[in-house]
């Protein structure tokens, strides 16, 4: 096991890492906890498998960097650039990830978990999709994301940019839709019934052409864009 703590860490140290003893060990042999990668540049780094723990990797380039399968819990990547990484199954939780870049990643089967993605750019993102579990998206480039069949719950999608995503079959409870782009958003099945959906002028009510509203939802769209009045 490679267990770092509280270490300063260059992109030579990364590079070195998986060539430590213990690094071909199987998953969860390197940890880093509280170590600081600000500002590295390195492409294609190798952290797969790796943990960690309130680090903080604010500004870091990191093209093309393999994360698949790591676990996150806490710190910060803050206008990080993995464009191109894989974070295929990887955890995050309680991340801040505020004006990163994860255009261009593989995500298929990662989680974000209350995770800050506010200005996040994670526009044309491939593999089979990813899960926004009360993270704050506000403002966030996730057109053309897979976000299909999953629960999203409690998440703010406030002004975020959702063109051409797939939200086939997902639900969206908690969720807050004001002012999110929907643009050729495909909605089949996808349940709002729970989720604020803001107000609804035409354009909009075709944006949401097979979505599952509530009948309560339904009257308010109904006023929005007809400006009836509906009272029993």
């Amino acid at each position: 096991m490679t267990h770092l703590t509280d270490q300063t860490l260059t992109a030579d140290d990364l590079a070195d890492l998986r060539e430590a003893p213990g690094a071909s060990d199987p998953r969860g042999t390197l940890e880093l906890t509280r170590c600081d990668l600000s500002g590295v540049v390195l492409s294609r780094a190798d952290l797969e498998d790796a943990v960690l723990t309130d680090c903080v990797l604010d500004r870091a380039d990191l093209p093309g960097a393999r994360l698949a399968g790591t676990t996150w819990h806490g710190g910060s990547a803050r206008e990080a650039r993995l464009r191109g990484g894989d974070l295929t199954d990887a955890r995050l939780e309680r991340v801040d990830l505020s004006g990163a870049v994860l255009e261009e990643c593989l995500l298929t089967d990662t989680e974000f978990h209350g995770c800050r993605m506010t200005g996040l750019l994670a526009a044309g993102t491939r593999g089979m999709g990813c899960l926004l579990s009360r993270c704050n998206a506000y403002g966030a480039d996730l057109s053309g994301m897979a976000l299909a069949r999953r629960s999203h719950t409690g998440t703010r999608l406030t002004e975020a940019n959702l063109s051409g995503a797939d939200l086939r079959g997902a639900v969206l409870e908690g969720c807050v839709l004001l002012g999110a782009d929907l643009l050729g958003t495909r909605l089949d099945g996808t349940d709002l019934r729970g989720a604020d959906l803001g107000p609804c002028d035409r354009g909009r009510l075709d944006s949401l052409v097979g979505a599952v509203v509530s009948t309560a939802q339904a009257v308010a769209i109904a006023q929005d864009v007809s400006g009836i009045l509906v009272a029993d």
